[in-house]
């Protein structure tokens, strides 16, 4: 997105912070920031972007060597990639059980890799080195491209997390402001990867 907006707007200056810290955007001097999860605030202006869903991949290379697991109890038997937050929390796999009821996986418990950046997660699915939890968005390219499959996609709870671009009401007044969020929301919504229906993935089971 970045060479399109600078394309554009040549005269642009752009800073960008790639962190999961939450930061408050009139304190800490931000323009714009894309949050997901609990956004709201009445300070900010918020605008949709996607929803975010996760879903369980590995590469084909390591589903031939250790097996496809079938229900969420076989991936005790598999090597876990797991995912830490800022915050220290490992984020957990939900799977649905029988009738209406959830169980919850930590894979961190016995997880070989565990890494802060979701980049990192599908980086080492994409090698082989196990099972793990991302984003849609993040391995669409991959699992089309034959580099991933999906696992469990019918027992497996892909979440639902709102991500949106918000900023201050004041940041609208700059004109710099107002071209780069109107170039980003079009250049999102005409990102394919950002808006894969949850069915899609069907195609690319194990």
């Amino acid at each position: 997105m970045l060479p399109g907006l600078l394309a554009r707007y040549p005269g642009l200056s752009v800073e960008a912070d790639f962190d999961d810290r939450i930061v408050d955007l009139v304190r800490d001097g931000y323009d714009i920031v894309i949050r997901g999860g609990n956004i709201h605030d009445s300070a900010l202006v918020s605008r949709p972007i996607f929803r975010m869903n996760t879903v369980l991949v590995a590469s084909p290379g390591y589903l031939a060597a250790h097996g496809v697991p079938r229900t969420p109890d076989a991936l005790g038997a598999h090597r876990l990639i797991a995912r830490r937050f800022l915050g220290g929390e490992i984020a957990t796999w939900g799977f649905r059980a029988r009738g209406d009821s959830i169980v919850t996986l930590d894979p961190g418990e016995a997880a070989p890799l565990t890494f802060s950046a979701p980049e990192a997660v599908l980086q080492a699915a994409c090698d082989g080195l196990g099972i793990a939890q991302v984003g849609v968005h993040l391995a669409w390219t991959h699992l089309r491209a034959g580099a991933l499959k999906v696992v469990l996609r019918r027992q497996h709870l892909p979440g639902d997390y709102e991500m949106a671009m918000q900023y201050p009401h004041r940041a609208l007044k700059a004109p710099r402001v107002q071209a780069t969020v109107d170039y980003l929301l079009d250049a999102f919504a005409a990102n394919e990867s950002l808006h894969v229906p949850l069915k899609a993935l069907d195609a690319y089971g194990a």
